[in-house]
């Protein structure tokens, strides 16, 4: 596996000030106000400081692939970037995109090229995503390699194919004779139309698949970590008094993949445009 320190943890916000990706996501969590989903926050604390460490400096160009709810590219402007993004849904958050002065287009990955010219971006940012598209993630990531300046920078993050609290959970299903998805899902699922089939993951990958994949758009592998940012939900000493059990069972599950990482529950892998690209096919 790769060194997972490609860029320093700390953000230069110009002259001497220089603050922690960590400081930068911990103190837009505080300022969230009831209405602008502080649950998906905790949810993904740990995830948006590791997406913010992997980049680098700001004040660099940045894509953001799938914008929705808007609380990265939020970080991501406090943090001193310059954001563009695309989504499915620009229009759900319309009034954030104009706050935050993000222009954020619409695109389907899995049908459309990228609404930008050539070699126009520092870094993308593709989180969370790979997962819910329905074809092959090639012509998207060729895509995501184009718009790419020279030795600019591709992050993506994505659930682990072997995340072992996962594959405890199906291993439960299949000893207790349970389907692998619980019947209210799959009816809800069934129902899903058009963009909005978006929302089902149609598949996880491995670490192994994602670094193949990244490598066959043209892009050359700088990291690749397991990271543990499902595993430290939960776990705030704050909760242990009321949730004791949940607590313990909790951190066994993070002391478990701190030792296993390859069972971990993200995915974290960098990639590097070449000075001259080369297409795969």
């Amino acid at each position: 596996m790769l060194n997972s320190d490609l860029w320093a943890s700390t953000i230069d916000c110009g002259g001497s000030l220089q603050i922690t990706a960590r400081d930068i996501v911990e103190s837009y969590g505080r300022s969230i106000p009831a209405d602008g989903k502080p649950d998906y926050f905790r949810l993904h604390r740990h995830r948006f400081r590791a997406l913010l460490a992997a980049l680098p400096p700001a004040p660099a160009r940045i894509l953001e692939i799938g914008t929705t709810p808007g609380q990265f590219t939020t970080i991501l402007r406090r943090a001193g970037y310059d954001v563009a993004g695309v989504d499915l849904f620009p229009q759900q958050r319309a009034e954030l995109w104009r706050s935050l002065g993000v222009e954020v287009r619409f695109c389907n990955l899995d049908e459309q090229p990228l609404p930008y010219d050539d070699e126009r971006f520092d870094a993308v940012v593709f989180s969370e995503v790979i997962e819910h598209l329905t074809g092959s993630p090639l012509p998207a990531l060729r895509e995501m390699a184009r718009v790419l300046r020279p030795n600019g920078h591709l992050v993506l993050t994505t659930p682990n194919q072997f995340y072992i609290k996962s594959r405890l959970r199906t291993l439960a299903d299949i000893l207790l004779s349970r389907p692998f998805e619980p019947f209210d899902q799959f009816r809800r699922a069934m129902h899903l139309q058009g963009a909005q089939r978006y929302y089902n993951h149609s598949r996880l990958y491995s670490m192994q698949e994602l670094c193949w994949l990244l490598e066959q758009s043209g892009l050359t592998l700088t990291l690749a970590r397991y990271g543990d940012a499902w595993e430290q939900v939960g776990i705030e000493p704050a909760r242990l008094a009321r949730h004791p059990l949940r607590v313990a069972a909790k951190s066994a599950l993070w002391l478990l993949t701190s030792a296993f990482p390859s069972w971990r529950s993200m995915l974290l892998v960098v990639g590097n445009k070449p000075s001259t690209l080369l297409q795969k096919t």
